[in-house]
């Protein structure tokens, strides 16, 4: 492994860890239930048509009761216009089941997401300005305020926290690669194979 990649991986590593504190201390469902295995992905894309960069990463967390986190992290920065920059994160929890893979793979497991009871997102950056949700914000479905209701459903909502779970949060099924399983295997690692719903970016309507 390139030592670039390394370094991208625990600095990705250390930034969430930071995030699951953060959540934690709000508030968050990890607290009481301790961490079993992480598993990650990411990818990065080049908007050549106006020259940005953006990468996404993405982290599943599984916790003690079958509980999940599923991070999103994205991260937007320009080349013509450096201070076209943009990050957000969005965690996803819930709870979960697991089974061996459909795909037959004896490393693999399927892990399946139900949709999730806490939604936590917050972005910040100029590079937004295309989004529906075009503005510095922070939604979270478990401290839910009207704020948060007028820039998420300025139509109006009854319930904002209900309306933007059920928008936005989908159960899902996310196959991982787990070493624990052959141990003998050293190029194994915890990595994210496939998920049945790819896209967890939250945009708006």
């Amino acid at each position: 492994m390139k030592l670039k990649t390394v370094c991208k991986q625990v600095l990705f590593t250390a930034m969430i860890a930071g995030t699951v504190m953060t959540f934690a201390a709000c508030g968050g469902s990890s607290g009481g239930n301790d961490m079993e295995n992480t598993f990650m992905t990411s990818k990065a894309t080049y908007l050549d048509a106006i020259a940005w960069y953006a990468n996404e990463d993405i982290m599943l967390v599984t916790r003690e009761g079958d509980v999940y986190e599923l991070y999103y992290k994205k991260d937007i920065f320009g080349t013509t216009d450096p201070g076209m920059k943009g990050e957000k994160t969005i965690i996803y929890t819930g709870t979960y089941t697991s089974a061996p893979s459909a795909d037959g793979d004896t490393t693999h497991l399927d892990l399946s997401l139900e949709a999730p009871t806490r939604i936590y997102m917050e972005q910040h950056g100029k590079a937004f300005g295309r989004d529906v949700y075009n503005v510095n914000c922070m939604f979270d479905t478990a401290n839910w305020t009207d704020a948060m209701t007028t820039i998420a459903f300025p139509s109006g909502s009854e319930d904002g926290a209900a309306d933007f779970l059920s928008t936005y949060g989908k159960a899902m099924t996310v196959t991982v690669e787990d070493p624990s399983l052959y141990q003998e295997d050293t190029s194994l690692s915890y990595r994210i194979v496939s998920m049945t719903e790819e896209n967890l970016e939250i945009t708006g309507n």
